[in-house]
C-alpha cells in the first residue's frame, strides 16, 4: 500500500488526530470556536483538496484554495494565522505517516512523498494568498467607491444653483466614479447651474481634460449649465489645449465667490 493510498483510507483518522494535536497547542484560535466542528470541517475540506491535488487534480485544488482564501479574509485572525495552520498541517501529516503502524513504511517512498507533499502545500498556499489578495483589493475598492460616493454630494447654494466641490487626488478611476455619481445626483435635484470647484484637487490623471469634457457634455444634455471655479495653472493649460474654455454655456471663474457674485448680478439665482 502506498503512502498516499494509506492517507486516503485513513482521512477521518488523520482529521481526528490533527484536532487532538492542534488542541494540545493551546492556540487561541480554537477558543474562538464554540466547538471543534468548524475546525474539523475546515481541516477535512483542506485535506480532501490537498489529496486531490496529489492525485493529479490540481486545478480543482487550486480553485478551492482560491475560494477558501476569499472566505478566510473575513475572519478576525487574518490570513497569516491561516497560513500558519496550513504549515502545521503539512508537518503533522509527515509525522503521522512516519509514526503510523498501519502501513509498512517504505523509506525510499517517503522522500519523494515528502517533496510532493511540500509542492502541493506550496501550490495550495499560493492560491490561498491569491484569493485573500483578491478579496482584500475588492474590499478596499468598495470602500474607496463608497468614500467617493459620499464625498460627491451636491451642496445647495440658491434656487436652481448647486455646488460640487472636488477634493483630493483625481485618478482615472476616481474621475469616472465622480462623473457617474455626480450625474445621478444632478438628475435627482431641481437645478439649472452646477458650480464645480476644482481648487482642492490634485491631478494624477493625464486624461482629466477628457473627463471634464465628458462631464460638461453630459451636464448640458440634462439641461444644466456648468460653472467652473478654482482652476489651477496645470489644469488651465489642459483645458486650453482641449478648447474646453471656448465651449458655449460654460462659465469659468477664479474663485467660488466670483462665481456666486456673477449669478447674483445676472439675477440668475435668488440668493
Amino acid at each position: 500500500m502506498t503512502i498516499l493510498n494509506h492517507l486516503l483510507q485513513q482521512k477521518e483518522t488523520v482529521v481526528e488526530e490533527w484536532l487532538a494535536y492542534y488542541g494540545s497547542l493551546d492556540d487561541p484560535y480554537i477558543f474562538t470556536l464554540e466547538n471543534s466542528s468548524r475546525l474539523m470541517e475546515e481541516t477535512r475540506l483542506v485535506l480532501e483538496n490537498l489529496l486531490n491535488g496529489m492525485t493529479g487534480n490540481q486545478e480543482e485544488m487550486a480553485q478551492f484554495a482560491n475560494e477558501f482564501g476569499k472566505t478566510q479574509f473575513i475572519t478576525a485572525l487574518g490570513i497569516s494565522h491561516i497560513l500558519f495552520h496550513i504549515h502545521l498541517l503539512e508537518k503533522f501529516i509527515l509525522d503521522y505517516v512516519e509514526k503510523s503502524n498501519s502501513v509498512n513504511l517504505n523509506y525510499q517512498e517517503l522522500y519523494p512523498f515528502a517533496l510532493k507533499l511540500h509542492q502541493i502545500f506550496s501550490n495550495f498556499t499560493q492560491h490561498l494568498i491569491e484569493g485573500y489578495t483578491f478579496a482584500t483589493e475588492q474590499t478596499i475598492q468598495q470602500k474607496e467607491n463608497q468614500l467617493i460616493k459620499n464625498s460627491t454630494k451636491l451642496i445647495w447654494l440658491a434656487e436652481y444653483v448647486f455646488l460640487l466641490p472636488l477634493i483630493g487626488k483625481i485618478t482615472d478611476d476616481r474621475a469616472k466614479q465622480i462623473i457617474e455619481t455626480a450625474l445621478q445626483e444632478v438628475c435627482t435635484q431641481p437645478l439649472n447651474y452646477l458650480i464645480i470647484d476644482l481648487s482642492g484637487i490634485q491631478l494624477e490623471s493625464q486624461n482629466i481634460s477628457e473627463y471634464i469634457h465628458q462631464f460638461f457634455s453630459s451636464l448640458r444634455l440634462v439641461g444644466v449649465t456648468p460653472i467652473v471655479t478654482g482652476i489651477r495653472p496645470q489644469l488651465a493649460k489642459m483645458m486650453i489645449h482641449e478648447n474646453l474654455t471656448d465651449q458655449k454655456n460654460i462659465q469659468v471663474f477664479p474663485t467660488l465667490r466670483q462665481a456666486t457674485k456673477f449669478l447674483m448680478k445676472e439675477k440668475i439665482a435668488t440668493m
